[in-house]
């Protein structure tokens, strides 16, 4: 594995080198691909575990490339799934980061790619989805309950008894109105309880 990953590196920055304005992760990964990095082919992009390894593979050649680029004081790289790209170096410290670098420990850590398995990636993607559409419907389930972010569960429970009671179809409201104040409920039980 040392090998290919010295390969990979090496194909990085051939690429990242012909491409001076930078380029994405998944721009990145498929020049991998069409260099016919058996590592990076499209079998691998198959399953969520597959992809999820690419990735981490990726960002792990990454950060090695970048630490050897400044170690030799070759260059720097701006690493990000949406822009990865090639810097001069910088003989200012200030233009290096102080602290650790999390990110970058977590990547350059192969343990952390061997004990990721198919649920621990279906669970991280779950959690996304759930916040990604959780902001949206939560703005929506507040409007609908007259409340704004942020606030609290046991305001928007003493929210919803008072609006149930005004809009229950048994005390002259519209059924749909309800149907929609149950709706932000139950959306807003999820998110803030």
């Amino acid at each position: 594995m040392p090998f290919a990953i010295e390969g990979i590196q090496t194909i990085l920055g051939e690429i990242l080198d012909a491409h001076p304005a930078g380029m994405s992760e998944y721009d990145l990964l498929m020049g991998l691909s069409e260099r016919n990095v058996s590592l990076f082919n499209d079998d691998y992009f198959q399953s969520p575990l597959g992809l999820f390894q690419r990735h981490f593979l990726l960002f792990h050649c990454l950060y090695l490339l970048r630490d050897k680029l400044r170690a030799t004081r070759q260059g720097d790289m701006k690493i990000h799934c949406l822009a990865i790209q090639l810097m001069p170096y910088s003989r200012n410290p200030s233009d290096h980061p102080a602290l650790p670098d999390t990110l970058a420990g977590y990547y350059l850590d192969l343990d952390n790619l061997k004990s990721t398995d198919e649920s621990d990636i279906l669970r991280l993607l779950d959690n996304f989805w759930q916040k990604f559409a959780g902001e949206d419907q939560r703005d929506e389930a507040l409007a609908v309950m007259q409340l704004t972010h942020p606030t609290s569960y046991p305001v928007i429970k003493q929210q919803y008894r008072r609006l149930a009671m005004q809009w229950h179809p048994d005390r002259g409201g519209e059924p749909a109105q309800f149907q929609r104040l149950e709706w932000a409920m139950g959306i807003l039980r999820i998110l803030y309880q």
